[in-house]
């Protein structure tokens, strides 16, 4: 599972590009990432997802990958991409099994959980898109300092608004259900992360 898999005990993934097109689920419309911040409420990410930066893909992230590995809270170990989507996971609620120990954004999830069915405010997915990203470049940067660039971490932050915004209630109990992968699919959640990020796709929208 890649990082556009990540983030999703909570079906928290998409990118804000392709968030803008189709009809919301939650009457709530996710920007694009601007100038600055994780992608969520437009911190340092500028204009992550627009033309196939390839965000996660320069020298740096890549030496992060070649470095990071990652155990889960079930045990699981992985390695690279696959790493960071694991900790992007945990990261939605922590994890005090995983190795490291992930801190996690439980507030902000059950926050999102409780309002999506009558639409989130803004701030709402933004809180949860911020905390995320941050969550998983600090958790990056333990394993593999410096960690993954906020370029990068910008994708994630707008994967995590797509999702909470469009997919939430599919995805809550099971992230990898058809359901919840084709909402991302169809939100354009999932391919405008691997846009973004530049890393390989997971065809699951194939």
């Amino acid at each position: 599972m890649k990082l556009t898999n990540l983030i999703w005990v909570l079906a928290l993934a998409g990118a804000g590009m392709g968030c803008n097109s189709g009809t919301a689920t939650t009457n709530v419309r996710i920007p694009p990432p601007g100038n600055g911040g994780s992608g969520g409420s437009g911190g340092s990410g500028g204009s992550a997802g627009i033309g196939g930066d390839g965000n996660c893909t320069n020298a740096e992230d890549q030496a992060v990958y070649a470095d990071l590995t990652f155990i889960n809270d079930d045990g699981i170990e992985s390695s690279g991409s696959a790493a960071a989507s694991a900790i992007g996971s945990q990261c939605i609620f922590g994890s005090q099994a995983s190795v490291p120990v992930v801190g996690g954004c439980s507030q902000e999830a059950g926050d999102v959980i409780r309002c999506f069915a009558s639409g989130c405010p803004q701030e709402t997915i933004n809180a949860l898109a911020d905390c995320v990203a941050l969550c998983t470049q600090d958790t990056t940067a333990g394993i593999a300092p410096p960690g993954l660039s906020s370029e990068c971490m910008a994708c994630t932050g707008a994967t995590v608004a797509c999702g909470a915004a469009f997919c939430t209630n599919l995805c809550v109990s099971d992230t990898n259900a058809p359901d919840c992968i084709a909402c991302r699919c169809e939100n354009n959640c999932t391919p405008d992360f691997d846009t973004c990020s530049g890393l390989p796709s997971s065809g699951d929208c194939n």
